[in-house]
Parts: structure tokens; sequence; C-alpha cells
């Protein structure tokens, strides 16, 4: 900018006065942002003062000279090298250019550092925009060194909005998982202790509440159309005590994600310049933190002609450093700090770079760039990879994606046959596959039948039902095992329908005959289970028995929950969840000789008013023992509870009963010492000595007794 040295602080010269009536406002230069453009200079009245026609005219004619004046400079004020740039960014073909990038960033989450926590408790919500496309998720857990030695349980809870596939990696550890079987899917059955399934249509408060009742909730985050999910169990070190949901939330080392969307990339050519320099910028944006963290940026470049001279530039927050992996000699340029790979302790200073796109775009002309060959905006990222092969030419550009509905050929075989989950019961398997979700995959079914092609699928409004009693279709039936095959034949290829072929896929289909099955759920009041009682009393100790019948090694039957409700408030007491004892008061017992599932529980609740009746209820899961699908069965039993328990009321008995045999052995007595003042001789007395041992001890065993029941192994108060 040009300055004249008889400048005012006002921004005049001195060679030029400003009217009295008015206060010339003059634009700071070094305010402007990129791109603008000098503005015409604002007359502001202050006061006005008129006098005759001649000083109005004198006033004009200044007024046209100032203006003219100040137009004449600033079109002498060279502009930034930034603002005459011109690139005309445009979408890059997605074979020359490619960005993909993880990040701990979510729309809303929360961790905390549950104290004293014997679970941790994980909620996944899973957001996908496109309803006509199923998203395949990797989702892979990762044990902390304080889950490698410990015995801490993990409870997942996976709630998506759209038909989802999981591809599921876990260690080996206590891990219990919850989700809707209707829209989730395993390419694999995952191994875990036990799987909940959640009901449809259940709004986050509900899934959140549900899930704070088994344990404080560990970790929650809602991911927008994620890709793959890296989820660090344990706990984090500096999280609150409490997890308190927020928008935009970093979820540091305990999460990271990829989108499923691809990342936009954009280039353009420079114009006027010589060389064949490329320039590839990466701008990443301020997170929801400002803590210090490196990002990491993996660089694969390709040439055909092995000569490449390229620039990369970084830029991001200020507390954002750097650490570049290339596969070529570049050169870099970076806000904060960066290291490269092969010498990581070495940090290099950056330097200080415009953050706008124009800006960074007018860093890369200034070293020569002749290309933009990939220019990419991201949230704030703990890695990013870029590969690229276009070494000096022209990017090929590719218009602005849009949403289509992709070919039939990508029809997924493996999700489509994940679907296929049957039912057995009433001497009939039956198998329903959801026309929408068949929709959603993209696929077009031919036929649908089982291993006996003459048994085909029926063809209802919204789904394909396939049927069949345990005698036809090629059955095998074993004493409580139903089994078969089911193929199911889709188009494959590309339209036209006349190329396209028919492939066939082959499914072994297999479930528990429940029809010949049935549980039994019975209360005991002693360990030994001799004798079934439906009355318990309060503060007794109960022990309950699952039993199978018959029993039989086709089938294995583990206990998945149990709980009790009282009446008349209806309040429930939870006994087992997850397959595990709910607190002290109940624990679980080893099977009997026969296989039959076991527990005990002390029933000592304090409610206003005492319960009088309730319902116990148990979650049984069959599985076969061949076979990886579970089936959840429930079984109640009616219970009445009787307030004459050896919890609170036995105290006033043992009271009144201390009470009486110390008046008994008062009057006792006192009737033995009138007897013998009134027969003895007055000559001769000899002492008499009246022990009340039995009211004495009576009262010592009684007050032991009014202690112990005061003070009971456990208390169930707090779960009732």
């Amino acid at each position: 900018m040009i300055h004249d040295s008889t400048a005012t602080s006002e921004g005049w010269s001195r060679d030029v006065v400003a009217p009295a009536a008015c206060s010339l406002r003059v634009p700071v230069r070094a305010h402007a942002g990129p791109g603008a453009h000098p503005q015409p200079c604002l007359w502001i009245p202050d006061k006005v003062q008129r006098t005759d026609s001649q000083v109005d005219s004198m006033v004009r004619g200044m007024l046209l000279l100032a203006i003219t004046l100040l137009l004449a400079i600033y079109s002498f004020v060279p502009t930034s090298l930034a603002e005459r740039v011109h690139c005309d960014l445009q979408h890059v073909d997605p074979s020359r250019g490619e960005v993909t990038y993880s990040t701990s960033q979510v729309s809303e989450g929360c961790v905390a550092q549950v104290a004293n926590a014997t679970q941790e408790v994980h909620v996944l919500f899973m957001d996908f925009p496109n309803p006509w496309h199923v998203p395949q998720v990797d989702l892979t857990l990762q044990a902390s060194k304080q889950n490698s030695t410990g015995a801490r349980e993990v409870l997942l809870v996976l709630v998506s909005n759209k038909t989802v596939v999981v591809k599921f990696h876990a260690p080996e550890i206590p891990l219990h998982l919850a989700y809707d079987h209707n829209l989730i899917f395993f390419l694999e059955q995952p191994k875990v202790s036990s799987i909940t399934s959640l009901q449809s249509h259940t709004s986050r408060k509900q899934i959140l509440d549900w899930a704070a009742k088994k344990s404080a909730i560990t970790s929650m985050a809602t991911l927008d159309n994620p890709k793959s999910i890296i989820l660090r169990l344990g706990q984090a070190p500096s999280a609150p005590p409490y997890c308190l949901s927020e928008a935009h939330h970093d979820m540091g080392l305990t999460l990271g994600w990829q989108p499923q969307a691809p990342t936009q990339v954009q280039g353009c050519h420079l114009k006027d310049v010589t060389g064949h320099k490329e320039a590839y910028i990466l701008r990443v944006l301020p997170g929801s933190e400002t803590r210090p963290r490196t990002v990491t940026v993996n660089v694969e470049l390709s040439c055909e002609s092995g000569d490449l001279d390229a620039i990369l530039i970084l830029q991001g927050p200020p507390y954002v450093s750097w650490f570049i992996d290339a596969n070529h000699n570049m050169q870099f340029w970076t806000t904060g700090e960066y290291s490269i790979k092969i010498f990581p302790e070495k940090k290099f200073k950056g330097s200080v770079l415009p953050d706008t796109p124009q800006g960074l775009i007018g860093e890369a002309r200034k070293l020569n760039a002749s290309l933009i060959a990939a220019f990419v905006t991201l949230p704030l990222a703990s890695e990013i990879s870029l590969r690229a092969s276009s070494c000096g030419a022209v990017p090929q550009t590719s218009p602005a994606p849009v949403l289509t509905t992709p070919p039939k050929d990508r029809c997924n075989p493996g999700l489509l046959m994940s679907l296929i989950q049957p039912k057995c019961g009433n001497d009939m398997m039956t198998l329903t596959l959801s026309k929408k979700h068949v929709q959603t995959l993209q696929c077009t079914i031919t036929a649908l039948t089982f291993w006996d092609s003459r048994c085909q699928a029926e063809d209802s409004d919204d789904h394909f039902v396939l049927r069949s009693t345990y005698s036809s279709c090629g059955m095998k039936v074993t004493a409580h095992v139903i089994s078969n095959e089911v193929i199911i034949s889709f188009l494959s290829g590309s339209p036209p329908l006349q190329c396209a072929s028919v492939s066939p896929l082959l499914k072994k289909v297999q479930c528990v005959n429940m029809d010949s099955i049935s549980l039994q759920l019975g209360l005991y009041l002693s360990p030994y289970f001799l004798q079934a009682s439906s009355t318990i009393k309060l503060g007794q100790q109960g022990f309950v028995q699952v039993s199978m019948s018959p029993s039989t090694s086709e089938v294995t039957v583990q206990l998945d929950s149990c709980h009790l409700d009282l009446e008349p408030e209806g309040d429930m007491v939870e006994l087992i969840q997850s397959r595990a004892a709910k607190g002290s008061c109940v624990s679980l017992l080893s099977p009997s000789t026969d296989g039959d599932l076991r527990f005990s529980f002390l029933l000592h609740v304090y409610m206003v008013p005492t319960p009088t009746a309730g319902t116990l209820s148990c979650s049984v899961a069959l599985k076969p023992s061949t076979f990886s699908q579970e089936v959840y069965k429930t079984v109640s039993m009616r219970l009445n509870i009787s307030p004459d328990g050896s919890g609170k009321d036995p105290i006033l008995p043992s009271v009144l009963g201390a009470f009486g045999a110390f008046l008994i052995g008062a009057l006792l007595t006192a009737a033995l010492w009138y007897i013998y003042s009134h027969t003895r001789t007055p000559s001769k007395r000899e002492p008499v000595v009246a022990v009340a041992a039995p009211a004495s001890s009576e009262s010592s065993s009684t007050n032991h007794s009014i202690g112990s029941t005061q003070s009971t192994p456990c208390s169930t108060s707090s779960m009732a």
C-alpha cells in the first residue's frame, strides 16, 4: 500500500482539506479479507452547515476532487497474490486422487470414568442417510491393558436407523451384546457371552435408560454414516465421572471412525506458471477441544514417468502438529510443527498460512505450483491418507456426485444370505424374507426354495415366505433340532436382463423344535431343592431352579436374565442380568446333575406398602450344539409373599418372649421368698440365693438375636 508521508492520522493528505460538515471513513486495507475490493469512500455528515450556494458548490467540487484522488491511489495499491490467483476448483476423478481419514469427533457423545464399575457399558448410535443402500461397517473392539488382566465385563449396545451389516472383531473378553435383530446383521455370528434383542422403534432415551440400569454408561457416541469403527475399551483417565452427552464431542482415544461417504477432492490448473509442480493441500478445521494433538498424514504418490515435483501444504489449528509419512521426496509447507517418519525425533517449525481456500492456493502459487492436484477440507482428524497419481497433468475432473440408485450387479450375496433366519414351532419351519430388505440390497430374487425345489416360497405383498412341515421338503428331524438347506437364486450381471445370469446360493438352516421342549421354573426354600413352594417370606432366602425337559445334549441352555415384579406397586427387582448375578443378594449356583440351572436370592426389601405378591420371570437362551443361532424363551411363575419372615417381624416376638421370661422369673423368685419368709423359724435363719439364670440366659440370647436380625448379609432396598 502506498502511504503519503504528509498524511494525517485520519487518512487525509495534508494537501487536501476535508470540509467541516463531513468526516471521511476510509476502509483499512489490512483487515480486508481475501478477494476484497476497494469500496467507494463514504461521507457521513456530522454537522450540516449551509451558508449559500457558493459554499455548496465549493463543497461539491472538493468532494469530487477527494474521491478522484482516493480512487486513483487505490488503483495503484497492489493486491495480494491470493487475490490475483484464479483457480476454478472442480471435482477430481476418484481414480486420480483419493483422501480418507479417521477422526474421534462425533456429532454427539460422551466419555466417563466410572469408579468401581464391574461392567463397562458402551452405546453406539449409527445414522445412515441413504435408505436404498445397505452399508457394511467394520466394528473392532480393542481391549486395554486393564481388560487384559482384569475380569471386567463389557456390554455393547448397537443401534441403527437403517439395515446394516456388521463385520465384528472382538478380543476374548466377557462381552454382552444388545441390538435390534431386524436391522443389524452380522457377517459371522459374534462369539459373546450373551445377546439381547432390542425392540424396534425404541427411542434413544429409552435405550440409554435401559443401558444405564445395567451399569453406569462408560461411553456413548452418535456416528453419521460410519464405515469403520474402533472402540477402545477401558477407562479414560481424564474423563469426568458421568457420561453427559455433548454435541460435536471429541471422544479422544476411546473411539475412532471413518465415514462411508467419499471425501470431496477438488483440483484446478494454475495458468501462466512454467514447470510441472503439483500442490496437494489438506485443510483441517478446528475441533471441539483445543488440546494439543498430532495428525498422522500418509501420502502415497504414483507417477508413470518417474519424475515428481510436488508440494504438500497442511493447514490446521495452531494446536495441531503433523507426522508425515510420504513415499516420495516432497516440499512440506505446514502450520505448527511437523516431523517426518524417517526422522521422527526431529521437529521442524512450520509457517503461518492463510486459513481460506484462495489464500492457500495463493501460497501454492508462490511456490511455483502449476497444478492443484488435490484440495481437501476435513474435520479435525487423527489420521489422513492421501493417494494420487496425476504426475503433472491437468487433473481429470468429474461432475459433482449425484445420489442415484446403483446398478443391479451390486447385489451382495453375503449380505443377502445373512437375512435368512428360520423359526420353528407348531410342527412348521418358517422363513420370512422382507422385500424391503431385498430391495435395499439391490437384489432381484428369482427363486427361494428348500433343498426340495418343489417347496417354493410364497410371494406376499411385503415378504417372501418359505415354510414347510417337519415331515416334508427334505427336512432332517432329530429329537429336538430341525435342519434343512435353503437355495436362493438371484440375477447377477449388469442389465439388460437378457445378459444377466441367475446365480444360486445355498445356506444350511437349523433351529430348535420348541414344541418338543418344555421349561419349568421352581422356587425352593432350602438349598436341597426337595419341595417346591409358591410362597416366600420377607427376609427369607429363596432357591430357584430352571429345568428343561426332556434333558438333551442336542440343545444347550443358559440363564440369560431373571427379575421379580412385586405387587401392589409393581416395582421390579433385577436378579440376573446379562447372565450374571445382580448384586450381592443373588448367587449363581452350580447346575444339578441333570443340568438344571440354579441360583439363590435373599428377599429383603423395604417398601411401603409391603409387597404381598410377585411374578418371577426368567429368560432362557436355547442353542443347538451344532449351530450358533440362539432362541430365547421366557418362563414365569406366581409367588405369594408373606410378611411373617425373619427379616423385620421376629423382633417383636423376641422382645415379648424375653419380657415374659423375665416376668416369670421375677414372680417365681417372689413366691419362693414369700414361702421361705413365712415358714422358717425365727431363730434359725439360713441365706437363700435366688438365681434367675434361665431368664438372664434367655435375655442374653434375645439381645443377640435382635442384633443379628438388624444386620443382614445384604440389602435389596436399592433394587426395589
